[in-house]
Formats: structure tokens, C-alpha cells, sequence
């Protein structure tokens, strides 16, 4: 059953339950002024009778005079209880016996003896106050019938155009359900649904900004997984490759040395092997590194950011990054594995991106409850500072899930990047939730 039918259904009851307690007052009423009317009509006729003396004739002329009275009948009678006159009530609709039977009353008729003549009996008359009531009761159906329908479907159409706007909030539901985060919904009818269209447009707003936001992470997370292969590639290609081949010539070398005969002059080509396959080992260390760092938790934080570092000097000596750690002996799991990666993802966007001549690292703590990572540097970065890459949104993502807070200093071209982490040192799981800003 829709909300509109129910409602409607609701009103209905609500009238008819009013419309019957109210009939049943309006008779409860009528029945009692009825009792007071006929009692009040028997004690005026009796009145009139018991002053009235005479002959037989005189007395049938005094019953003549109850003629069309509505609510008494007289009727003389004789000491034999024949009739010997009837009075003519004034003759009225008549109601059903049902009805009749829910107005009779107990009113007794009323006898004046005259002697030497008889006996003249009043009797109360219900037919005519009844035929009335009921006549009124009728008009009453039918006006509160009347009432009933014009109102029920009065409010079935203003509920029709009230409710109107629901059924744009559901399809627009449905298609929002369905990932569609472009559906709009009209913002009219009663000050609640306007509302409600008008927060119900918001959140698909959002949800389309969030939408395309998530697809250019995702295109952006795509290409940096593509570069990182590639580098990796080329770090396999150009680091390990050649040495994989010097290794594979001096051990052909050498076994060929040793099957001529001089395996004293093999031990070069030994030697060459071992210091090539030591090469390798720190470069696929170097390469282990980048995807995990171990030494975060095995050597400490302080010889995982100096890897860091020593890993970009090597590649670029053209870049001064000058270093200041603050020791980690207090630092949780989660405070470490975070600093490192805002200082690996901060050095990676200030050498590749930058191109600035001093990288600043820094590790501090302050007021011995929070611990600051610094990276300054001073490149001149591209891009549009509105439109953060997905490195930056990633330490967002971690620093928040620290507790913690990043600021990105945008300094200007050739003045470079300013980034700064504050993250606290007591245990995150029990720590507020604070903003990140950028």
C-alpha cells in the first residue's frame, strides 16, 4: 500500500470515527429534548383538560381541540372504556422501526376522570418528533457524505502533488544504487522535501566528484605503476644485465682455463665473479628496498632514511640533500613505517620533479609528545598546485591514518616545496582524529 493511499486511509478513519461520535451526541441530545417536549405537552394538555367541565358534547368538542397537535393525542372515553372521541395527531413521515425503537421513551400517558361522562386519556405521540429527527439524520448523512468524499479526495490530490517529488527520489535512488552519480532531483514541493532534494543533489554531487577523482587516481596509479616497471627494468637492464654477462664470460673463462690445465690463472676470473655477484646482491638489495623497507624495522628508521639518501646521491650527486634525525628509540611501528614513507615519497618528488640543487630532510621531536618529518627543497616544480598528484594524496592518506597532520608549503617557482608531517607520539588506535590540510 503506497504512503499516499495510507494516508488518505488514515484521514478517512479519522473523519468517519468523528462523523459517528458526533451523530451519536446529536441523537443523545435529540432524545432528550424529546422527552422534555413530550412531558412538557402532557402537562399542558392535562391542564387544559382538568379544568375543563361539561357534557359529553363539550368534552368531545375539548378532545376536538388536540387536533393536529404533534405531540399529544386525546381520546374520551366512556365508564365502559368505549371511545367515544379520538383526537387527529398531525400526521408525519414516518422512520424506520430501528430508528423509531432507539428514540422510544418511557413517558406514560396521563387519564383526567370526569365524572358522569368518562375518562379522557392523553397519550404522548413519537411518531412526528421522530419523523423530524430522522428527516435531519438523513440530511445529515447526507451532508457529512458529502463532506467525507469531497475531503478524502481533496486530500488524496494535495498528498498526490505533495508526495510527488518521492518519486523522483526514488528512481533517483535506484540509478545512484546503480553507480549513476550524475542524477539530479527537482527540489520542490512541501520546505521537508525540498530538503531533502536539495541535500539529496549535494550528495550526488559529491559522490560525482569523488567519482571522477577516484578514476584520475586510478589513470595516475596506473601510470606509476607503468613507471616504476620501467625503471625497475631499466635498473635490471642496466645494473644487473652487464654484470650478469661479465659473470657468465669469466666463468666461461675460467672453466676453460681450468680444463687447459691452469687453474692458477682461473683465480682472476673467480675473483671478477665474486665482486660482480657482490655488486649485484647490493643492487637487488637497493632494488628490495624501494619496494619494501626492512630496514625500517630491522636496522631502524635512521639507516632506512640514510639509504634513502645515499640511493639518491649516488644517482644524482648533483643534489645536496642535507640530513637531521632525531633518534627513534620512542617511535611505534606505525610512526615509523609512516615517517619513512613521507620522507621517501617527499625526496622522490623533490629530485624527480623539482630539479633543486639542496634537498632539507629533517626529523625532530617537539614538546615531547609529537615528532615533525621537514622536506624542503629548492626546485621549481610543475603542475597545478589545485591538483595534487597521487603521491601527495597517498601521504594524506597515511599521515590521516596516523592521527596525524601534513602541510604542503608551496613556495613558488625557484623558492620550491616546503613539506611538513606532524605526527604524534603516543599510540595512534587511542589517539583524536585531526584534519588534513594542504
Amino acid at each position: 500500500m503506497s504512503l499516499r493511499l495510507r494516508t488518505v486511509l488514515a484521514i478517512a478513519l479519522v473523519l468517519a470515527i468523528g462523523s459517528v461520535a458526533g451523530l451519536i451526541v446529536a441523537g443523545w441530545q435529540a432524545k432528550q429534548t424529546l422527552r422534555e417536549e413530550l412531558a412538557a405537552a402532557l402537562a399542558g394538555g392535562q391542564q387544559s383538560v382538568a379544568g375543563a367541565d361539561g357534557s359529553t358534547r363539550d368534552l368531545v368538542r375539548l378532545v376536538a381541540t388536540f387536533d393536529g397537535n404533534r405531540h399529544v393525542e386525546a381520546t374520551l372515553e366512556s365508564p365502559a372504556h368505549s371511545v367515544l372521541a379520538r383526537s387527529h395527531p398531525l400526521r408525519a413521515r414516518r422512520a424506520p422501526l430501528w430508528f423509531a425503537s432507539v428514540f422510544a421513551l418511557p413517558v406514560e400517558r396521563v387519564s383526567v376522570a370526569k365524572p358522569g361522562v368518562g375518562v379522557i386519556v392523553l397519550s404522548p405521540v413519537f411518531a412526528n418528533d421522530v419523523g423530524a429527527i430522522w428527516a435531519e439524520f438523513v440530511g445529515w448523512l447526507a451532508v457529512l457524505g458529502v463532506s467525507f468524499v469531497a475531503g478524502s479526495t481533496f486530500v488524496w490530490v494535495m498528498l498526490g502533488r505533495a508526495l510527488r517529488p518521492l518519486a523522483d527520489f526514488t528512481a533517483a535512488f535506484q540509478r545512484i544504487g546503480l553507480g549513476d552519480y550524475g542524477v539530479r532531483v527537482g527540489e520542490g514541493g512541501p520546505m521537508e522535501l525540498v530538503l531533502l532534494g536539495r541535500a539529496v543533489n549535494q550528495m550526488t554531487e559529491r559522490l560525482e566528484m569523488m567519482q571522477a577523482r577516484n578514476q584520475a587516481l586510478e589513470h595516475q596509479i596506473a601510470n606509476l605503476q607503468e613507471e616504476e616497471r620501467a625503471d625497475l627494468a631499466r635498473d635490471l637492464h642496466d645494473e644487473i644485465g652487464p654484470h650478469l654477462f661479465a659473470v657468465n664470460v669469466d666463468a666461461a673463462m675460467a672453466r676453460r682455463l681450468i680444463e687447459d690445465g691452469k687453474p692458477a690463472d682461473s683465480l682472476p676470473r673467480v675473483r671478477a665473479i665474486q665482486a660482480a655477484t657482490a655488486h649485484m646482491q647490493t643492487l637487488v638489495r637497493d632494488i628490495l628496498g624501494r619496494l619494501r623497507p626492512t630496514e625500517v624495522f630491522e636496522l631502524g628508521l635512521d639507516a632506512a632514511i640514510a639509504e634513502l639518501v645515499d640511493f639518491w646521491r649516488t644517482r644524482r650527486p648533483a643534489v645536496r640533500v642535507d640530513l637531521n634525525l632525531a633518534p627513534d628509540g620512542d617511535f611505534s611501528p606505525m610512526v615509523r613505517e609512516t615517517l619513512y614513507r613521507v620522507v621517501q615519497e617527499g625526496l622522490n618528488n623533490a629530485v624527480r620533479h623539482g630539479r633543486p640543487t639542496v634537498v632539507r630532510v629533517e626529523i625532530r621531536v617537539e614538546r615531547a609528545c609529537e615528532v615533525v618529518a621537514v622536506i624542503a627543497d629548492d626546485g621549481a616544480h610543475a603542475g597545478t598546485p589545485g591538483a595534487p598528484g597521487f603521491g601527495l594524496v597517498g601521504m594524506r592518506e597515511r599521515v590521516a591514518r596516523a592521527k596525524g597532520v601534513l602541510s604542503i608549503d608551496r613556495g613558488g617557482p625557484g623558492r620550491g616545496w616546503t613539506l611538513t608531517a606532524r605526527l604524534p607520539l603516543i599510540d595512534p588506535a587511542a589517539a583524536p582524529r585531526l584534519a588534513v590540510d594542504a
